[in-house]
């Protein structure tokens, strides 16, 4: 007979309980980080008699080691070993096999299973279980609160006093902040919370209808055409996609930064990639309740840049010399590989096609950079894989570390490794060629090239910081590996003093040879501070090791309007690391106009997310290359 007195709650375990951390040379699960509520949650659920359990996908890893990696992490005594269930989750049947093991076969909606992804969620729904989308709102479900998307809007003469932390004691789950100075939040919560701000004197929204959380995912979408067209314009593609009855009811709300909408498991962002889209134009709103532990504060290991003097050190003659060593033919030797014109192994065997999430060829890429970079770094580099889940896919981020000597403080050095053809015609991401030469196997070679100096540099005369070269995926659908990434270094505290990120650094066919880095946000005046010394580094540097390569146009923001605001902004890896407060900046081509009256033309490439960007002038590219990697060495050394 089932007993129904003692609800049964599953977690996932990757990017529910933490992120986590898997060894390039072995494929196993090396280390969980940990976020830091989760004890809590489990001390909590403990306490009220809730039998604990875990469904996840551990891949070829095994049981035993899973094991040791939650008792490393402290919270293994919380589960019942009976409960651990291990397997993929792209079906109904694993979420069946929980509850016939968990004694309720019978009655499956006395089990919960939490997951961050949609897709997963959708199954364990179809299998009876409920669901909740985030751990810290897995006992609300429990005890029956309906969840909410809702918007906080914080009164603009109350925007310098300390109401985070208030947000955060309730049942509500941050997915995106925004507005001058932070002060518009976009969450997951209760009713109940919802009603406590209302009585608190925020402005709350409630978005979409109840439960809507559940079976859905929050997209931002940016419709550039309309922006640029203006005000009572109808050029804009809302009622294209967005007028069917079903459709509509996904649209949560509009404002000046996009399209809100909660799209359902099953369907793909792909879908939805708007005429004259920039760099950009979809993001994910992630949960991540590090969101609200930072905004405008200022404090603590992410604004220790700011103590580093302005005085910007020269380069050695002997450094300078290292980093000519990036030559144009070492770029293009991984173009070739990377975008499909040549072999990607050294036998001749494997030669890709794409690189877009959705082709097999994302996999064989992600699985060769890893071990470009075990060659490059031999035992001078740890090599680490991090896998998430999107759109119920297993994907990874690309991470090597050339461990410090004199500090635990971190500088990264960043590309995404994803690409897409998505402005052909026809375009079908699953079969079709997106070779991204410069979208963005240009920053991809750039990070390889630049490791490889470095780690001859590093033989000589070891840096004081640790330097990371990490490699995003999924970037294309909304910065999503991006967004995991830092997510989990946000959850440790990583000690991350500055991001370099390279997004389509290949692209220039007219003079002047001019290139652009952004560091604009808006929602924390702190952040682009610091990221702003970034940006003036590679101005240094740029004089001493490609003085040829220039104007370096620096884009910031200061207010909402387009002509004061970093076009940029929001729009390639770097601000994932902005949204958690961290200094960080992403250098391109000269994709933008401006940022001055006297600005050169912009030349945006042509062929940006089509079939044809096959063409990077490589002496361009491996010019800014050079000044990426000087400005990360001088970071690493002050």
């Amino acid at each position: 007979m089932e007993n129904i007195s003692t609800p049964v709650i599953f977690f996932d375990i990757g990017d529910t309980l933490g992120m986590p951390i898997i060894s390039a040379s072995s494929y196993r699960l090396e280390n969980l980080n940990l976020y830091a509520y989760i004890p809590s949650v489990l001390q909590q659920l403990r306490s009220r008699n809730v039998r604990i359990g875990i469904i996840s996908n551990i891949g070829e890893d095994s049981p035993e080691n899973i094991k040791r990696v939650l008792q490393d992490s402290n919270i293994h005594e919380f589960f019942d070993p009976e409960l651990l269930i291990y397997g993929e989750k792209n079906s109904l049947s694993i979420f069946e096999r929980a509850a016939r093991q968990a004694g309720y076969a019978n009655n499956p909606n006395q089990c919960l299973f939490v997951g961050e992804d949609s897709q997963e969620r959708s199954y364990a729904l179809q299998a009876g279980f409920r669901v909740a989308p985030h751990p810290c709102l897995a006992l609300d479900v429990l005890n029956g609160s309906y969840l909410k998307y809702i918007r906080i809007k914080v009164p603009s003469e109350e925007s310098e006093r300390n109401w985070r932390s208030t947000i955060t004691e309730l049942s509500v789950v941050p997915l995106y902040v925004t507005g001058t100075q932070g002060n518009q939040v976009y969450a997951i919560a209760t009713a109940n919370a919802a009603a406590r701000l209302d009585d608190l004197g925020f402005e709350v929204d409630r978005l979409g209808f109840e439960n809507q959380p559940l079976t859905t995912e929050v997209y931002l979408l940016r419709d550039d055409r309309q922006t640029r067209t203006g005000f009572l314009a109808p050029q804009g593609h809302s009622a294209e996609f967005f007028h069917q009855d079903e459709e509509s009811k996904w649209v949560l709300s509009s404002s000046r930064e996009g399209l809100h909408i909660a799209l359902p498991a099953g369907r793909s962002i792909e879908e939805y990639h708007f005429e004259e889209a920039h760099h950009g134009h979809n993001l994910k709103l992630m949960a991540d309740m590090s969101l609200l532990s930072h905004q405008g504060e200022g404090t603590g290991v992410r604004s220790s840049f700011l103590n580093i003097s302005t005085a910007e050190p020269a380069l050695t003659a002997d450094e300078l010399k290292h980093f000519q060593e990036i030559t144009p033919e070492i770029i293009s030797e991984y173009l070739d590989r990377y975008s499909g014109v040549k072999a990607l192994d050294a036998e001749g065997k494997i030669q890709i096609k794409s690189r877009h999430i959705q082709h097999p060829d994302n996999a064989i890429a992600t699985e060769a950079l890893a071990k470009d970079f075990l060659d490059i770094g031999g035992d001078s580099f740890t090599v680490r894989l991090y896998p998430f889940i999107h759109e119920g896919r297993l994907l990874h981020n690309v991470e090597a570390q050339l461990q410090g000597q004199q500090s635990n403080e971190l500088v990264l050095i960043t590309a995404h490794l994803d690409s897409t053809a998505a402005f052909s015609d026809h375009f079908e991401p699953h079969a079709d060629i997106a070779p991204g030469r410069d979208d963005d196997a240009s920053g991809v070679a750039a990070v390889l090239a630049v490791a490889s100096v470095i780690k001859k540099l590093a033989a000589i005369k070891p840096p004081k910081r640790s330097i990371r070269f990490v490699l995003f995926n999924a970037e294309e659908h909304g910065l999503i590996g991006s967004k995991a990434y830092a997510r989990g270094q946000a959850a440790i505290k990583a000690p991350i003093v500055g991001v370099y990120q390279m997004d389509m650094i290949g692209y220039n066919v007219n003079p002047p040879r001019s290139f652009e880095v952004h560091v604009g946000y808006l929602p924390s005046q702190d952040v682009q501070t610091r990221s702003l010394f970034l940006a003036k580094r590679l101005a240094s540097v740029t004089e001493q090791i490609s003085p040829d390569l220039k104007p370096l146009q620096i884009y910031t923001s200061s207010g909402w309007a387009d002509k004061d605001r970093d076009p940029a902004e929001g729009r390639s890896d770097h601000a994932s690391f902005h949204e958690r407060g961290y200094a960080a900046c992403v250098v391109s081509e000269d994709f933008f106009a401006g940022p001055n009256p006297d600005s050169p033309p912009s030349e945006a490439n042509p062929h940006y997310h089509m079939k044809t960007d096959t063409f990077v002038d490589a002496e361009y590219a491996s010019d800014i290359a050079r000044v990426i990697g000087a400005a990360t060495w001088v970071t690493a050394n002050l």
